[in-house]
């Protein structure tokens, strides 16, 4: 008998602490039992959940939440250049990245206090600070709730873009573990200004020296999830045509620009919203956080309605001055939806 809850409450399930309760919620802590309560769920709607990190949760959720708490790592293979590292899904990310380095097993720094849990991690392909995780990634196995069967994503069947994956749209796949490839030997990656200045400061400055700087800065640019609600960076940075970040750049000097090719170039989207004098704005529950523009945060008994209404208004000023459709990063999550085509 799976122990099944009704009306189960999802404000402390997801770091934005928005109000949401689950018509059906079950704590996966044993993958033999996925095909039966995928099979048991019939027509319900079904999301996976993990650390809650990167998602906008409705008010009530008309299905069944099945709550990844899959643990445990196990290592492959060892090789005089690389390790291979399955972590199941249910595994605290950033505990992760600390038990790698503690290993020896390099590649993670970068990532560094990214909250949420590694089902997540190939799901929104995370990344910071000049590395994203799929240059990690060998494999993720998932439970095909379609077809009622295990298999393997080697790297490539993944389709990793920006922030996006094959798994960010195919809900029938749940993930169930990762593997990792990781270096023996760490190639430290400082190209972001504020960690090769931090660095800098230090002699012949270490893996763990890589990971403490992360989290400093990103204890200083972003909040704690525990204090105040947020997921990080709300918008994605866009990726623009040469020509245009030619006349964003006469226009405005000192915007942020990061190359990707010849032809295209990122800029900050905290920028944009900063230049609108928008940090620290406040719409009722949720606002702008005073110290980093680019998140959005919960004061304190929001809604996804109200949360994603000053994301429209935050959309709607940043194109009315720049010509410039941000992208929303977190996962919405609807009331309902189609688990696959039948």
């Amino acid at each position: 008998m799976f122990a099944v809850q009704s009306n189960y409450p999802l404000d402390k399930l997801n770091t934005l602490h928005l109000k949401s309760i689950a018509k059906k919620y079950f704590a996966l802590t044993d993958i033999a039992d996925l095909p039966q309560i995928t099979a048991e769920a019939k027509e319900s709607p079904i999301f996976v959940l993990g650390g809650g990190s990167n998602i906008i949760l409705p008010e009530v959720y008309q299905g069944l939440i099945i709550h990844n708490q899959l643990r445990g790592i196990t290592l492959i293979e060892t090789t005089d250049e690389f390790v291979l590292v399955k972590a199941m899904a249910g595994e605290v990310w950033d505990d992760f990245v600390g038990y790698t380095i503690a290993k020896g097993w390099f590649g993670l720094e970068n990532l560094s206090l990214i909250p949420g849990t590694i089902g997540a991690s190939p799901i929104q392909n995370i990344g910071a600070y000049g590395v994203e995780v799929k240059d990690f990634i060998e494999s993720v196995e998932v439970y095909d709730s379609k077809n009622k069967q295990f298999s393997q994503l080697n790297n490539s069947d993944c389709q990793f873009k920006y922030r996006d994956s094959y798994l960010k749209h195919n809900l029938h796949l749940i993930v169930t573990s990762v593997t990792f490839r990781l270096l023996r030997m760490a190639k430290l990656n400082t190209n972001y200004v504020d960690v090769a200045k931090a660095l800098a400061e230090l002699t012949n400055p270490t893996a763990q020296d890589l990971r403490n700087c992360v989290i400093k800065i990103r204890q200083t640019k972003l909040p704690d999830p525990a204090v105040i609600g947020n997921v990080g960076s709300f918008f994605h940075n866009p990726i623009l045509d040469m020509a245009l970040v030619g006349q964003l750049q006469e226009k405005y000097p000192t915007i942020p620009v990061y190359p990707v090719n010849d032809e295209k170039a990122k800029v900050s989207a905290g920028w944009l919203i900063d230049n609108l004098s928008l940090k620290g704005y406040r719409q009722g529950n949720v606002g702008v956080y005073d110290k980093q523009a680019l998140v959005l945060v919960n004061h304190g008994n929001a809604t996804a309605p109200e949360l994603l209404a000053l994301a429209s208004y935050i959309q709607d000023k940043v194109w009315t001055n720049y010509a410039i459709r941000l992208n929303i990063e977190p996962l919405i999550v609807p009331e309902k939806h189609k688990n696959y085509e039948k």
